[in-house]
Parts: C-alpha cells; structure tokens; sequence
C-alpha cells in the first residue's frame, strides 16, 4: 500500500513531533488532536500489511476549500473509502446518527458527534469527486475506526460504519474482496487531482472598447466612408421601405405611398353630416271593434272566467302503509307473549 503523509507539526523522516510543535498543534485543532493522530499510526500498520500496491492511502490530506484535514482517504480498485480513526474508550452506542456513552441503561449524547462528523466527511470528498467528473462511478463509504482496545461500540444501524480495534484486519481483508470498480489509470488520476487539484479556469477578460480612430478604420476597411452622411430621404417620402404583399399593386407613380401618420387617430367626437332622408310613413294603428253578439245568437253557457284558478300543489297523504301496519301488530303480539312470559315465571317462583 502506498501511503501519502500530510500530517502537519510531524517530522516525515522520523515520525515524531517536538515540543514546540506540539504546542502549536494543540493551539490550532484543540487538545485531542494528538491522540487521533497516535491513533492513526496504531492502524497504519494493519491496513499497510494487507492491502497490496494497488490501494493509495492519504493521511490529513486537506481538500480546496476546507480548513480541517480529513485523517484518512483510502482509494483503491473497490471505490474510495473516508475514515476517521478515534482514541475513545469504555462502552459507546451508535444509532443511527446518535452517538454518546451508555451507563447502565442511560444514554448520554457524546460531542463531538464522531458519526455525524465522519458522514460530512465522506460528503465533502463525494462532492469533490463529483466536480471532478467522478461522482458517476465511485462510491464514497464512511468508516468510523475504533483504534484503542478497550471500547466497545453497540451499533444499532449507524449512519456510518463502525469498525472496532479487533474487526481491524477482517475489515481490511472484505475490500480486498469487494467488486472492482477503479482501474489503475483511474485511482492514479483520483489521487493526483486530490493532491494536486486543478486550478479554476481564470475567466474571460471582457472585451475592450473600440475608440473613435479604430471604428474610423474598420469603416474604412469596409468600403464605408465615415464622413460621408447617409443621404436623407426626399421631403413627403417615408424612410419605411415598403412591402409588397400578394396580390397588391407595385409602387409606381399612381401607387399611393405609405404614411405612417396615418396610425394618428383622432378620437374626437365629431357630428355627422345630416343629409335628407325620406321617412317612411308608418301605418296607424288599426284597433279592432269589440265583437258584439248577433240578434238571435246563443251565448256560451260556460264561460271563461277571468281569473282561473290555480293548480294546487299534491300533497303526500299521511298514514302508515300496509306493510308498517302488519309490522306492528306482530311486534305488538311479540311483546305480549314476552310479557307472559315474564309473568309466569314471576308467579311460579
């Protein structure tokens, strides 16, 4: 396995630390980590002893962007692996993405969250690998690595993998097996643009302005002389050029020519010439005489009367029907024979 060291404060020949740097190290990522970085060497060993030439592994690399380092980037045929190795000891619980110390039956959340904290990780290097057109054909597992002997994790379906000190070499030996996904070529070009990663493209300089001499000479380039005004059109002619629609007359002398006045309404209200027009004499009215019985004829002995009376409205009768009625009187004899019933057992008791 090759092994890439960024580790900052630490001498790469010798692996150790001095005092002063040490000092400075604790100032700028807090009191733990040193311990991580400890931890970090414990498991270098077993991962370098199982995994062949293949695997590239990079230590505290830190990505564009981002201030805090990542302590371990395993890539390799099977994908790429993100792994936070913790010193922590006693007994732990990971569910889900909680994370804290069991004391009997209490839970207690632990900060920092080491589940949370190592599925943001594997997220950066995703999105990293995604905006290096990676993001299709490699897969970014997290792993949570339990370097110090004597803790024990109760993992209940973690957001993570978590991974104790004695699964150590099982662990290493199921990537070894696990389906191939990277070509060589692939894992050296992930490791290369992850340690030297390629620089933004600068953006275009905006195009500068023509001055007055350069426009004079591209005029003149052009066969357009710059001096000379654009001739104006004769007085009563339009400058708009006209259009000759299907079956429409060409514009010669008696053709009349286009005036764009001509779209000025004049919305006022204006009278309208009176002329003389013959008005039909209407016909009056001719009213007709009332009807009056004949001499000798018989008058209608049924009348219309004047107002007819109106329809009444059908209502519903009320009443029970047959079939309530018969309903009734068998409940009714039911009820008797009940109460018969009740009243012999009442007297022979």
């Amino acid at each position: 396995m090759k092994i890439v060291d960024q580790t900052p404060f630490y001498n790469n020949e010798t692996g150790q630390i001095s005092l002063v740097d040490r000092g400075k190290a604790v100032m700028k990522f807090g009191l733990g980590w040193i311990g991580e970085t400890e931890a970090q060497r414990s498991v270098m060993p077993v991962l370098e002893s199982l995994l062949d030439k293949n695997f590239t592994l990079l230590r505290n690399v830190t990505l564009p962007g981002l201030e805090t380092s990542i302590p371990f980037i395993l890539i390799g045929p099977p994908g790429v692996y993100v792994m936070y190795v913790t010193n922590m000891n006693g007994m732990l619980r990971a569910k889900g993405d909680q994370w804290g110390t069991i004391s009997g039956s209490n839970f207690k959340p632990e900060k920092p969250n080491l589940l949370m904290r190592t599925e943001r990780m594997a997220r950066v290097v995703q999105v990293f690998l995604q905006r290096q057109k990676y993001g299709d054909v490699v897969s970014v597992e997290a792993v949570l690595l339990c370097a110090n002997p004597g803790i024990h994790v109760d993992s209940l379906r973690p957001v993570v993998r978590v991974v104790m000190r004695d699964a150590l070499e099982r662990f290493a030996a199921s990537i070894t097996q696990a389906r191939v996904l990277l070509t060589p070529e692939a894992v050296h070009d992930i490791v290369n643009r992850i340690l030297t990663p390629p620089k933004p493209a600068a953006p275009k300089p905006a195009p500068a302005e023509m001055s007055v001499a350069e426009a004079a000479a591209a005029l003149s380039a052009a066969g357009i002389s710059p001096s000379q005004p654009k001739p104006a059109a004769p007085a009563g002619e339009s400058q708009v050029p006209a259009i000759n629609l299907p079956g429409a007359q060409p514009a010669g002398p008696s053709a009349e020519q286009w005036n764009p006045d001509r779209l000025n309404f004049n919305f006022a209200d204006q009278a309208a010439p009176q002329a003389a027009v013959e008005t039909p004499a209407q016909p009056e009215p001719q009213v007709a005489a009332p009807v009056t019985p004949e001499a000798g004829a018989q008058e209608n002995p049924f009348p219309f009367p004047d107002n007819p009376p109106q329809a009444q409205p059908l209502r519903k009768k009320r009443g029970l029907t047959r079939g309530q009625v018969i309903f009734l009187v068998v409940f009714g004899v039911i009820e008797l024979l009940i109460l018969a019933a009740l009243a012999y057992v009442l007297l022979t008791a």
